[in-house]
């Protein structure tokens, strides 16, 4: 990750490589501006000695750098969304995960949803890259992926599999039967509920086990029983 007052100087620093160590391209691993630059005759330059370059542009909407340092350390980044830009003349969203794979989809893929309208000029991305924003409506980063990318149903079909009997089923099984949203649980983030339920995570431990089962009126021992 690099800041935009790094940029230039670096620019500079690649056009003054020797010509020997030109030709080793894309040398440098990938490279994610924190901040968006005017200048797009940036991008050449950079592309020679990155494999990707991501956030060169001001229409490219970014995670704050805060939960985008947690998406990129994460394990699971290849499965959420750092960032993005839509192309309002091609009627096209272009979505950036935290490996840094990219791909486009139409924006016809964000259907209405009750009275919740997409304002594609109002696009951002939320809640540590586990959901696509437009304004007032919301998709969530597994309705996206699930919806376009065959390798991700077919992980998540395995994990569903996988922890059908598991922790995490459980815990959301329980949780819906006591009417409760991710974010009824006082101390746990909503965003870890989210990923206990989905597997991506061991089971918890000590304090959040002890406010979770609080949460859900339960002993801890008690939840993998429902």
């Amino acid at each position: 990750m690099m800041q935009t007052k790094w940029t230039k100087p670096l620019v500079q620093a690649v056009s003054t490589r020797p010509p020997a160590a030109h030709g080793v391209a894309r040398s440098l691993g990938n490279l994610v501006l924190l901040k968006n630059s005017t200048q797009r005759t940036i991008l050449p330059p950079l592309q020679s000695v990155f494999r990707t370059v991501v956030g060169y542009v001001p229409e490219f909407r970014m995670l704050p750098a805060k939960q985008l340092a947690e998406v990129l350390a994460s394990e699971s980044r290849g499965r959420l969304f750092i960032g993005g830009i839509v192309d309002k003349s091609t009627k096209t969203l272009t979505l950036i995960r935290g490996d840094l794979r990219q791909f486009v989809l139409p924006l016809s893929f964000f259907r209405t949803a009750g009275p919740s309208v997409p304002n594609f000029d109002r696009f951002k991305l939320g809640d540590y890259g586990q959901g696509v924003i437009f304004g007032d409506y919301e998709a969530s980063t597994h309705s996206v992926l699930f919806g376009i990318d065959p390798e991700y149903r077919r992980w998540f079909n395995r994990q569903r599999v996988k922890n059908e009997q598991g922790f995490g089923s459980s815990l959301r099984r329980l949780r819906l039967l006591r009417g409760l949203s991710r974010n009824n649980f006082p101390g746990v983030a909503a965003k870890t509920i989210a990923r206990i339920e989905r597997g991506e995570t061991e089971k918890p431990h000590g304090k959040t086990l002890r406010l979770i089962a609080e949460a859900l009126n339960v002993e801890p021992d008690d939840i993998e029983s429902y």
